[in-house]
């Protein structure tokens, strides 16, 4: 790693430990790097205050590091011959679909097969996760119900709305529980009847190695009276689930450390 990687490799560690102090030694053997490596980006950290530094060698963090959208540029590359290669296969759009504070956004999409299909979702595209079509129930089914209910205002979730100009149906926050608790341990879900654009969507969820949301990735194609290639469409998409994982596990082992040496939490005198 270049320096502007080892730097990056301290404070994400630094991050991730917690807010106590921690130990210049442990971030060092943790990290892999020299003492004298470690001191001159301590150094630096300390000067321009991202870090406050005890007499004791310890290090107090002074800052919060996190990514919108936890995706490297290698594994961007990987996912988008993933998408080309579902696209490709199935004859259909493929698209990666991530959060965004209450709303779905769309990251990355190949164009439908068929020129003759047009989809309003395009990249950068977003979307209420309070509409509960396939994509907003994978994502909030990966959130414990106490989460959901302290980020979202429960008894605002609707139905995916099937006819132009009709209210969309409110759900009682009971049953937004019950189908959520419902696909919490599911990979794959499904639409087929479609949303109010007449297109339905295949949809599996991506976390990395501590079962942390990445993304979603979908396929998506105009809705038919019927679908006989659910099953072909599951199989592709939880291969690729299991291909963009793997890559997922060994990037962060290569690059993303976890913490070994926990901090303490700072206690008032």
């Amino acid at each position: 790693m270049n320096h502007t990687e080892r730097t990056l490799q301290v404070l994400e560690y630094v991050m991730a430990a917690g807010p106590g102090p921690l130990k210049q030694v442990d971030i060092a053997r943790a990290c892999g790097l020299p003492a004298s490596t470690l001191s001159r980006i301590i150094n630096t950290l300390s000067d321009w205050g991202y870090v406050f530094r005890t007499s004791e060698k310890y290090v107090v963090r002074n800052f919060r590091l996190e990514r919108n959208v936890p995706m490297s540029d290698t594994y961007l590359a990987t996912l988008d011959g993933t998408m080309r290669g579902l696209s490709d296969q199935l004859g259909v759009s493929a698209e990666v679909v991530v959060v965004a504070g209450h709303e779905l956004l769309w990251h990355s999409k190949t164009d439908h097969p068929d020129p003759n299909v047009v989809m309003r979702a395009g990249v950068g595209f977003r979307r209420s996760l309070y509409e509960l079509d396939v994509l907003s129930q994978l994502y909030l089914s990966r959130l414990e119900w106490a989460e959901v209910e302290a980020r979202f205002f429960t008894d605002g979730f609707y139905e995916t709305l099937r006819l132009p100009g009709r209210l969309p149906p409110a759900l009682p926050a009971k049953d937004v529980r019950q189908l959520l608790e419902t696909l919490r341990d599911e990979a794959f879900a499904a639409d087929i009847e479609g949303n109010h654009v007449g297109i339905r969507r295949f949809a599996t969820v991506i976390q990395d190695q501590d079962g942390q949301f990445l993304h979603l990735l979908a396929l998506a194609e105009p809705a038919g009276p019927e679908c006989a290639s659910v099953d072909r469409y599951r199989a592709a998409l939880l291969e690729a689930r299991d291909a963009l994982s793997e890559h997922v596990f060994a990037e962060r082992a290569a690059y993303r450390l976890r913490p070994k040496h926990h901090a303490m939490p700072m206690r008032g005198g």
